[in-house]
């Protein structure tokens, strides 16, 4: 229990996703708030985000602690076998149903254990669970919501009575995302974006400053993945080099620029044709640009094979390099390449008690995996942790162990 000079106030985190920022987007000079936020307390070398590093997938990654082979978002638009129905992101009325969402969110465990939650805007915490679990406060995502309004209704929940108040707030902002997408990573617009990003932090360190709650909350301020540059001259079309056979074989590809192929029959010779082709494909192309695996052959450390939502092939293309069809829209910015790939590392710094408890301010932390954080919300908050792939237990090291 902490006190700010008024009230009582229990272990308290404020997380900040910032979609679609780059590691190394902290090293531009135009995010001083969160700069302020690692030299009081730590900023990691880089975060892992969990493979693919698409959206969805990753901000249930960053509250679950499990790799999306097993909480199943395996994607922003997938096909699942078993239910015969297909998740799509922005089909609010089909994706929020439980039955896509696998594992326990952070604030579904502190509401389990007695505890009130809060999330704004967050990837699925507009889904209710077994039990009518779902956060304690909520405000669905909404397009046109400001940094500083989603902002000032996370520090009017920090206002409410002791019974009242969520000792967990997560807020969503896709600001950054939507501008790389359309501009491209480093166009004007895009840091543009940043800028006003790191401002609502910056609004937030105000306004606990104005509560005295800077040295008892806990900040952190995450992103889900980076974001790369496309180009013309960096653009395959499949569809150029596959016969009429092959390309009639293919029913849906799920990702971008990731494809994960799902053909018409899994059970014919469909997949080893697809396979065939686009193996075909990388050898007509001078430096290869790609890797193609069956399910089976996925490598281990992207945790991304056993699951019946992965489809049966997936072609990955190296950094920057797009595979597509003619008839495709193709954005100035993606995500969705190797998660060890420069390009997709996700940001990480914080503050707060625990932080200076474990570490000097000012700390760098070794690279470590989104998957990592839910034990650290649960360590801070007191919580048992429910099952998940963090290894870590709660404990963030620093560069140089």
């Amino acid at each position: 229990m902490y006190n700010n000079g008024t009230h009582p106030y229990n272990p308290t985190i404020i997380l900040i996703s910032l979609d679609g920022v780059v590691n190394h987007d902290l090293d531009l000079f135009l995010t001083p708030h969160m700069t302020n936020i690692a030299n009081d307390g730590v900023r990691a070398q880089w975060m892992t985000p969990s493979f693919p590093p698409i959206t969805f997938p990753n901000h249930w990654s960053l509250v679950t602690g499990l790799f999306p082979e097993s909480h199943g978002i395996v994607g922003n638009y997938f096909y699942d076998p078993a239910l015969n129905d297909s998740f799509y992101y922005k089909s609010p009325a089909k994706s929020w149903d439980a039955k896509w969402w696998g594992g326990e969110p952070i604030w579904n465990t502190a509401v389990r254990q007695g505890l009130r939650s809060g999330a704004i805007m967050w990837p699925g915490c507009s889904t209710i669970f077994e039990n009518n679990l779902q956060p304690s406060l909520m405000i669905p995502f909404d397009d046109v919501m400001t940094i500083d309004e989603k902002v000032d209704q996370g520090l009017d929940w920090l206002d409410l009575p002791i019974e009242e108040r969520p000792q967990f707030i997560s807020i969503y902002v896709q600001q950054v995302d939507q501008a790389g997408h359309k501009y491209g990573p480093y166009a004007n617009e895009t840091l543009a974006q940043l800028q006003k990003a790191d401002r609502g932090i910056g609004h937030l360190l105000e306004g606990l400053e104005q509560r005295n709650l800077t040295d008892i909350v806990h900040v952190m301020v995450v992103s889900d993945h980076g974001m790369s540059a496309t180009a013309d001259d960096r653009t395959i079309y499949y569809d150029d080099e596959f016969t009429e056979d092959e390309m009639s074989r293919i029913k849906t590809v799920e990702g971008d620029p990731l494809l994960l192929i799902r053909p018409h029959n899994e059970e014919d010779d469909s997949v080893d044709v697809l396979y065939n082709a686009f193996l075909r494909l990388q050898q007509k192309t001078p430096g290869g640009r790609m890797r193609i695996y069956k399910r089976q052959d996925i490598p281990d450390r992207f945790h991304f094979r056993n699951n019946i939502r992965i489809p049966p092939l997936l072609v990955l293309p190296d950094n920057e390099w797009i595979i597509t069809t003619k008839d495709r829209w193709r954005s100035r910015g993606v995500h969705g390449y190797d998660n060890l790939d420069p390009q997709s590392r996700a940001i990480f710094v914080g503050k707060g008690p625990v932080f200076l408890q474990d570490h000097e301010p000012g700390t760098t932390l070794a690279p470590f995996w989104n998957v990592e954080l839910y034990s650290l919300y649960t360590r801070i908050l007191g919580l048992e942790p429910s099952s998940n792939n963090g290894t870590m237990k709660g404990y963030l090291k620093s560069e140089e162990l």
